[in-house]
Protein backbone atom coordinates (compact mmCIF):
# COMPACT_ATOMS: atom_id res chain seq x y z
CA UNK A 1 0.00 0.00 0.00
CA UNK A 2 2.40 2.46 0.50
CA UNK A 3 4.57 1.91 -2.34
CA UNK A 4 1.42 3.04 -4.37
CA UNK A 5 2.42 6.01 -6.31
CA UNK A 6 -0.01 9.15 -6.81
CA UNK A 7 -1.08 8.61 -9.66
CA UNK A 8 -2.04 5.02 -8.84
CA UNK A 9 -4.14 6.17 -5.90
CA UNK A 10 -6.06 8.75 -7.62
CA UNK A 11 -6.92 5.47 -10.72
CA UNK A 12 -7.40 3.78 -8.00
CA UNK A 13 -10.19 6.28 -6.25
CA UNK A 14 -11.97 7.01 -9.58
CA UNK A 15 -12.41 3.14 -10.12
CA UNK A 16 -14.55 2.47 -6.99
CA UNK A 17 -18.16 2.20 -6.92
CA UNK A 18 -20.54 3.44 -4.89
CA UNK A 19 -22.81 0.75 -2.94
CA UNK A 20 -25.15 3.61 -1.94
CA UNK A 21 -26.81 6.69 -2.89
CA UNK A 22 -24.84 8.50 -0.53
CA UNK A 23 -21.84 6.93 -0.86
CA UNK A 24 -22.32 8.38 -5.04
CA UNK A 25 -22.47 11.87 -3.67
CA UNK A 26 -19.48 11.64 -1.50
CA UNK A 27 -17.52 10.57 -5.06
CA UNK A 28 -18.89 12.86 -6.79
CA UNK A 29 -17.75 15.81 -4.61
CA UNK A 30 -13.94 14.00 -4.91
CA UNK A 31 -14.48 14.69 -8.66
CA UNK A 32 -12.79 17.98 -10.59
CA UNK A 33 -14.86 20.29 -11.14
CA UNK A 34 -14.54 22.13 -14.82
CA UNK A 35 -16.04 25.60 -13.91
CA UNK A 36 -14.15 27.48 -11.12
CA UNK A 37 -16.38 29.29 -8.62
CA UNK A 38 -16.44 32.39 -7.35
CA UNK A 39 -13.71 32.76 -4.51
CA UNK A 40 -14.15 33.62 -1.08
CA UNK A 41 -11.79 36.19 1.13
CA UNK A 42 -10.70 35.91 4.40
CA UNK A 43 -10.16 39.56 6.34
CA UNK A 44 -8.38 38.79 9.45
CA UNK A 45 -5.74 41.55 11.36
CA UNK A 46 -2.99 40.50 13.12
CA UNK A 47 -1.61 40.84 16.67
CA UNK A 48 -1.38 44.63 16.23
CA UNK A 49 -2.84 47.20 14.18
CA UNK A 50 -3.90 50.75 13.90
CA UNK A 51 -7.05 52.50 13.61
CA UNK A 52 -6.61 53.51 10.18
CA UNK A 53 -5.98 49.90 9.05
CA UNK A 54 -9.21 48.30 10.58
CA UNK A 55 -11.13 51.45 8.67
CA UNK A 56 -9.37 50.45 5.91
CA UNK A 57 -10.37 47.25 5.96
CA UNK A 58 -13.31 47.49 6.64
CA UNK A 59 -13.45 49.43 3.13
CA UNK A 60 -12.32 46.60 0.92
CA UNK A 61 -14.45 44.06 3.02
CA UNK A 62 -17.61 46.02 2.04
CA UNK A 63 -15.95 46.11 -1.98
CA UNK A 64 -15.96 41.82 -1.40
CA UNK A 65 -19.08 41.67 0.18
CA UNK A 66 -20.89 38.77 0.35
CA UNK A 67 -17.46 36.78 -0.66
CA UNK A 68 -15.94 36.95 2.64
CA UNK A 69 -15.31 35.84 5.98
CA UNK A 70 -14.70 38.86 8.48
CA UNK A 71 -12.79 38.22 11.62
CA UNK A 72 -12.04 42.12 12.72
CA UNK A 73 -10.72 40.97 16.62
CA UNK A 74 -6.82 40.80 16.96
CA UNK A 75 -5.07 37.53 16.69
CA UNK A 76 -2.26 37.45 19.07
CA UNK A 77 -1.34 34.12 17.23
CA UNK A 78 -0.20 36.09 14.10
CA UNK A 79 2.55 37.99 15.91
CA UNK A 80 5.12 37.67 12.92
CA UNK A 81 3.14 37.32 10.16
CA UNK A 82 5.31 36.49 7.53
CA UNK A 83 6.96 33.75 9.73
CA UNK A 84 3.62 32.25 10.37
CA UNK A 85 1.80 31.79 6.79
CA UNK A 86 1.42 28.64 7.07
CA UNK A 87 -1.15 29.83 10.21
CA UNK A 88 -2.91 32.06 8.29
CA UNK A 89 -3.53 29.42 5.38
CA UNK A 90 -4.91 27.01 8.43
CA UNK A 91 -7.54 29.71 8.65
CA UNK A 92 -7.85 30.26 5.27
CA UNK A 93 -8.33 26.40 4.91
CA UNK A 94 -11.06 26.11 7.83
CA UNK A 95 -13.17 28.68 6.29
CA UNK A 96 -13.50 27.88 2.59
CA UNK A 97 -11.22 30.87 1.60
CA UNK A 98 -9.13 31.29 -1.45
CA UNK A 99 -8.42 34.63 -0.80
CA UNK A 100 -6.70 36.17 2.42
CA UNK A 101 -6.09 39.85 3.25
CA UNK A 102 -4.18 40.64 6.70
CA UNK A 103 -3.33 43.91 8.31
CA UNK A 104 -0.29 44.12 10.58
CA UNK A 105 1.44 47.12 12.02
CA UNK A 106 5.15 47.14 13.30
CA UNK A 107 7.15 50.48 14.62
CA UNK A 108 8.84 50.71 11.04
CA UNK A 109 6.19 50.51 9.04
CA UNK A 110 2.43 51.14 10.99
CA UNK A 111 0.70 50.76 8.33
CA UNK A 112 1.30 47.44 6.00
CA UNK A 113 -1.25 45.02 4.58
CA UNK A 114 -0.68 41.38 2.85
CA UNK A 115 -3.40 40.17 0.25
CA UNK A 116 -2.56 36.08 -0.71
CA UNK A 117 -4.67 33.10 -2.47
CA UNK A 118 -4.16 29.79 -2.16
CA UNK A 119 -4.38 26.79 -4.59
CA UNK A 120 -4.74 22.95 -3.54
CA UNK A 121 -5.06 23.89 -0.05
CA UNK A 122 -1.54 25.50 -0.14
CA UNK A 123 -0.24 28.95 -0.22
CA UNK A 124 0.36 30.10 -3.86
CA UNK A 125 1.51 33.49 -3.62
CA UNK A 126 1.30 36.86 -1.63
CA UNK A 127 2.29 40.34 -1.64
CA UNK A 128 3.38 42.66 1.22
CA UNK A 129 1.91 45.95 0.75
CA UNK A 130 2.48 49.51 2.56
CA UNK A 131 -0.40 51.78 2.54
CA UNK A 132 0.27 55.39 1.56
CA UNK A 133 -3.07 57.19 1.95
CA UNK A 134 -6.25 56.68 2.27
CA UNK A 135 -9.85 58.26 1.87
CA UNK A 136 -12.85 55.90 3.53
CA UNK A 137 -16.25 55.67 1.90
CA UNK A 138 -18.08 58.08 3.78
CA UNK A 139 -16.05 60.59 3.22
CA UNK A 140 -17.82 60.79 -0.60
CA UNK A 141 -21.49 61.37 -0.64
CA UNK A 142 -22.24 59.34 -3.62
CA UNK A 143 -20.73 55.90 -2.12
CA UNK A 144 -24.36 55.24 -0.87
CA UNK A 145 -25.89 54.97 -4.39
CA UNK A 146 -23.80 51.53 -4.91
CA UNK A 147 -25.51 48.63 -4.68
CA UNK A 148 -23.87 46.03 -3.07
CA UNK A 149 -22.92 42.70 -4.62
CA UNK A 150 -22.90 44.14 -8.24
CA UNK A 151 -19.73 43.14 -10.49
CA UNK A 152 -17.57 45.96 -11.03
CA UNK A 153 -15.28 46.58 -14.71
CA UNK A 154 -11.82 46.09 -13.55
CA UNK A 155 -9.41 48.34 -15.45
CA UNK A 156 -5.44 48.19 -14.86
CA UNK A 157 -3.10 50.28 -16.70
CA UNK A 158 0.44 51.59 -16.46
CA UNK A 159 3.86 50.14 -18.29
CA UNK A 160 4.56 49.56 -14.42
CA UNK A 161 2.64 45.90 -14.22
CA UNK A 162 4.30 45.12 -17.77
CA UNK A 163 8.35 45.24 -16.20
CA UNK A 164 8.86 42.09 -14.91
CA UNK A 165 7.53 38.59 -13.97
CA UNK A 166 6.73 40.13 -10.25
CA UNK A 167 4.71 42.77 -11.25
CA UNK A 168 3.04 40.81 -14.16
CA UNK A 169 1.85 38.24 -10.79
CA UNK A 170 0.66 41.54 -9.12
CA UNK A 171 -1.47 42.74 -12.17
CA UNK A 172 -3.15 39.05 -11.63
CA UNK A 173 -3.62 38.65 -8.28
CA UNK A 174 -5.31 42.91 -8.00
CA UNK A 175 -7.48 41.23 -11.03
CA UNK A 176 -8.17 38.45 -9.69
CA UNK A 177 -8.82 39.88 -6.25
CA UNK A 178 -11.59 43.25 -7.16
CA UNK A 179 -13.34 41.47 -10.34
CA UNK A 180 -15.84 39.88 -7.65
CA UNK A 181 -18.10 36.93 -8.37
CA UNK A 182 -17.25 34.47 -11.92
CA UNK A 183 -20.58 35.41 -14.01
CA UNK A 184 -21.55 34.03 -17.41
CA UNK A 185 -23.54 36.75 -18.83
CA UNK A 186 -24.13 40.14 -17.59
CA UNK A 187 -26.63 42.91 -18.67
CA UNK A 188 -25.71 46.69 -19.59
CA UNK A 189 -27.43 47.95 -16.28
CA UNK A 190 -26.37 45.66 -14.03
CA UNK A 191 -23.03 47.27 -14.41
CA UNK A 192 -22.60 50.29 -12.05
CA UNK A 193 -19.40 50.16 -10.87
CA UNK A 194 -16.01 50.92 -12.84
CA UNK A 195 -12.65 49.89 -10.82
CA UNK A 196 -9.20 51.80 -12.03
CA UNK A 197 -6.15 50.79 -10.51
CA UNK A 198 -2.98 52.78 -12.00
CA UNK A 199 0.49 52.14 -11.46
CA UNK A 200 2.92 55.30 -11.91
CA UNK A 201 6.53 56.71 -10.75
CA UNK A 202 6.53 58.35 -7.51
CA UNK A 203 7.96 62.01 -7.83
CA UNK A 204 8.68 64.71 -5.43
CA UNK A 205 7.81 67.79 -5.97
CA UNK A 206 9.83 71.21 -5.36
CA UNK A 207 8.68 74.28 -4.75
CA UNK A 208 10.00 76.78 -6.55
CA UNK A 209 9.20 79.88 -4.82
CA UNK A 210 10.79 78.12 -1.75
CA UNK A 211 14.37 80.74 -0.81
CA UNK A 212 17.43 80.07 -0.87
CA UNK A 213 16.36 77.16 -3.10
CA UNK A 214 14.92 74.89 0.05
CA UNK A 215 13.08 72.29 -1.21
CA UNK A 216 9.50 71.88 -0.32
CA UNK A 217 8.63 67.39 -0.39
CA UNK A 218 5.09 66.47 0.07
CA UNK A 219 2.93 63.52 0.02
CA UNK A 220 2.76 61.38 -2.40
CA UNK A 221 -0.58 62.51 -4.61
CA UNK A 222 -2.91 60.37 -6.73
CA UNK A 223 -3.73 63.89 -8.66
CA UNK A 224 -0.70 65.26 -9.76
CA UNK A 225 0.84 62.24 -10.58
CA UNK A 226 -1.61 60.43 -12.21
CA UNK A 227 -1.44 63.66 -14.51
CA UNK A 228 1.51 62.99 -15.60
CA UNK A 229 0.81 59.57 -16.80
CA UNK A 230 0.86 60.41 -20.63
CA UNK A 231 -1.10 58.08 -22.66
CA UNK A 232 -1.87 55.60 -19.10
CA UNK A 233 -4.25 58.69 -17.99
CA UNK A 234 -7.62 58.01 -17.11
CA UNK A 235 -8.62 61.50 -18.32
CA UNK A 236 -7.11 60.76 -21.98
CA UNK A 237 -10.97 58.64 -22.51
CA UNK A 238 -12.90 59.76 -19.45
CA UNK A 239 -13.91 63.42 -17.65
CA UNK A 240 -13.71 62.57 -13.93
CA UNK A 241 -15.40 64.68 -11.10
CA UNK A 242 -13.77 65.02 -8.02
CA UNK A 243 -10.78 63.61 -8.83
CA UNK A 244 -7.17 64.60 -9.53
CA UNK A 245 -7.35 67.22 -6.57
CA UNK A 246 -4.31 67.92 -4.39
CA UNK A 247 -4.11 67.65 -0.53
CA UNK A 248 -5.21 71.20 -0.26
CA UNK A 249 -8.47 70.92 -2.49
CA UNK A 250 -7.15 72.45 -5.76
CA UNK A 251 -7.51 70.82 -8.45
CA UNK A 252 -3.95 71.17 -10.95
CA UNK A 253 -5.70 69.42 -14.35
CA UNK A 254 -4.89 71.83 -16.59
CA UNK A 255 -3.66 74.61 -14.68
CA UNK A 256 0.24 75.84 -14.11
CA UNK A 257 1.95 75.05 -11.16
CA UNK A 258 4.92 76.89 -9.34
CA UNK A 259 6.44 73.32 -8.71
CA UNK A 260 8.93 71.11 -10.72
CA UNK A 261 8.38 67.10 -9.99
CA UNK A 262 11.49 64.93 -10.06
CA UNK A 263 11.48 61.26 -9.62
CA UNK A 264 12.46 59.10 -6.56
CA UNK A 265 15.26 56.51 -6.73
CA UNK A 266 14.68 53.31 -4.75
CA UNK A 267 12.83 50.13 -4.21
CA UNK A 268 9.72 51.67 -3.89
CA UNK A 269 9.80 54.45 -6.82
CA UNK A 270 6.28 52.89 -8.46
CA UNK A 271 3.16 53.56 -6.38
CA UNK A 272 -0.48 51.80 -6.77
CA UNK A 273 -3.67 53.78 -6.84
CA UNK A 274 -6.98 53.14 -6.38
CA UNK A 275 -9.85 54.48 -7.70
CA UNK A 276 -13.90 53.64 -7.45
CA UNK A 277 -16.34 55.58 -9.92
CA UNK A 278 -20.24 55.12 -10.32
CA UNK A 279 -21.26 54.59 -14.12
CA UNK A 280 -24.20 56.45 -14.63
CA UNK A 281 -27.21 55.11 -16.90
CA UNK A 282 -26.48 55.76 -20.31
CA UNK A 283 -22.85 56.25 -19.82
CA UNK A 284 -22.26 52.69 -21.95
CA UNK A 285 -24.11 53.73 -24.43
CA UNK A 286 -22.65 56.66 -25.19
CA UNK A 287 -20.41 56.76 -28.62
CA UNK A 288 -16.91 56.41 -28.93
CA UNK A 289 -16.16 60.70 -29.33
CA UNK A 290 -18.12 61.46 -26.64
CA UNK A 291 -16.62 61.40 -23.25
CA UNK A 292 -18.65 60.05 -20.42
CA UNK A 293 -18.52 61.78 -16.74
CA UNK A 294 -17.58 59.41 -14.01
CA UNK A 295 -18.33 60.43 -10.60
CA UNK A 296 -15.84 59.00 -7.68
CA UNK A 297 -17.52 57.10 -5.23
CA UNK A 298 -14.43 55.62 -3.06
CA UNK A 299 -12.90 54.18 -1.45
CA UNK A 300 -9.51 56.15 -2.49
CA UNK A 301 -6.05 54.86 -1.39
CA UNK A 302 -2.79 54.68 -2.42
CA UNK A 303 -0.51 51.80 -1.88
CA UNK A 304 3.33 50.12 -2.42
CA UNK A 305 4.79 46.96 -2.98
CA UNK A 306 7.51 46.10 -0.15
CA UNK A 307 7.58 41.79 -0.35
CA UNK A 308 5.86 39.23 -2.34
CA UNK A 309 6.51 35.19 -2.98
CA UNK A 310 5.68 34.76 -6.64
CA UNK A 311 4.04 31.70 -7.57
CA UNK A 312 6.30 28.89 -8.95
CA UNK A 313 6.08 28.82 -12.69
CA UNK A 314 4.89 24.91 -13.20
CA UNK A 315 2.13 25.88 -10.44
CA UNK A 316 0.77 28.85 -11.52
CA UNK A 317 0.42 27.10 -14.91
CA UNK A 318 -1.66 24.12 -13.01
CA UNK A 319 -3.83 26.77 -11.74
CA UNK A 320 -4.67 28.41 -14.63
CA UNK A 321 -4.89 25.10 -16.83
CA UNK A 322 -8.59 24.83 -18.21
CA UNK A 323 -10.15 20.87 -18.30
CA UNK A 324 -11.32 20.03 -21.59
CA UNK A 325 -14.96 19.61 -21.41
CA UNK A 326 -16.63 16.25 -23.04
CA UNK A 327 -19.09 17.24 -25.11
CA UNK A 328 -22.26 15.55 -24.05
CA UNK A 329 -24.65 13.27 -26.08
CA UNK A 330 -27.68 14.92 -27.63
CA UNK A 331 -30.63 13.05 -26.65
CA UNK A 332 -33.13 13.27 -29.15
CA UNK A 333 -36.64 14.23 -28.63
CA UNK A 334 -36.01 16.45 -25.84
CA UNK A 335 -36.29 19.68 -25.16
CA UNK A 336 -35.49 22.77 -22.50
CA UNK A 337 -38.24 25.56 -21.20
CA UNK A 338 -37.15 28.91 -20.47
CA UNK A 339 -37.48 27.87 -16.72
CA UNK A 340 -34.61 24.62 -17.01
CA UNK A 341 -37.70 22.14 -17.12
CA UNK A 342 -36.78 19.25 -19.49
CA UNK A 343 -39.80 18.22 -21.88
CA UNK A 344 -39.84 14.84 -23.37
CA UNK A 345 -41.63 13.17 -26.59
CA UNK A 346 -42.72 9.43 -25.52
CA UNK A 347 -44.70 8.03 -27.95
CA UNK A 348 -46.91 4.94 -26.60
CA UNK A 349 -49.29 2.61 -28.45
CA UNK A 350 -52.98 2.51 -27.86
CA UNK A 351 -53.31 0.31 -24.77
CA UNK A 352 -56.66 -1.99 -23.56
CA UNK A 353 -57.12 -0.01 -20.46
CA UNK A 354 -59.62 -3.58 -19.13
CA UNK A 355 -55.92 -5.62 -19.07
CA UNK A 356 -53.91 -2.40 -17.82
CA UNK A 357 -52.47 -4.08 -14.36
CA UNK A 358 -52.05 -2.16 -11.30
CA UNK A 359 -52.12 -2.60 -7.41
CA UNK A 360 -55.68 -2.51 -7.54
CA UNK A 361 -55.97 -5.06 -10.15
CA UNK A 362 -57.40 -7.62 -7.82
CA UNK A 363 -60.07 -5.79 -6.24
CA UNK A 364 -61.65 -4.08 -9.63
CA UNK A 365 -61.43 -7.95 -10.99
CA UNK A 366 -63.73 -8.77 -7.79
CA UNK A 367 -66.19 -5.81 -8.34
CA UNK A 368 -66.32 -6.83 -12.02
CA UNK A 369 -67.32 -10.12 -11.00
CA UNK A 370 -69.77 -8.96 -8.50
CA UNK A 371 -71.36 -6.92 -10.80
CA UNK A 372 -71.35 -9.64 -13.66
CA UNK A 373 -73.08 -11.84 -11.02
CA UNK A 374 -76.06 -9.00 -10.38
CA UNK A 375 -76.54 -8.25 -13.75
CA UNK A 376 -77.49 -12.09 -14.61
CA UNK A 377 -80.01 -12.79 -11.57
CA UNK A 378 -81.95 -9.59 -12.60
Amino acid sequence: MYDESKEDIIDRIRGEKAKTRKGNVILKKREGEFHEGSKNCLFISSNKRTELLKNFMQDIYILRKPLTCYMPKLHQNLSNLLDKIDSLVDICIYNSCSFFFCIFSTKKNPSRFILGRLYNKNILDYYVFSLVSFIPFHIFPLSKEIISDTKPIVLIQGSYFDQTDVTKYLKNILFDFFKHRNVDSFTRNSIQRLIVLTAYERIVSIDNNCVNGASNTSRVDSGKNANKLGSDNVSSSVSIKGAYTDNVGNNNVGGKSNRSYRAVDGKNKYVISFRQYLLRKGVLSQTDKDMPELEEIGPRFEFTLENYKIPDYHLFQEAIKKADIPKKNKIKKVKVDEFGNSIKRVYVQKQNFTKLHTKHTKILKKANKVNSKKGKHE
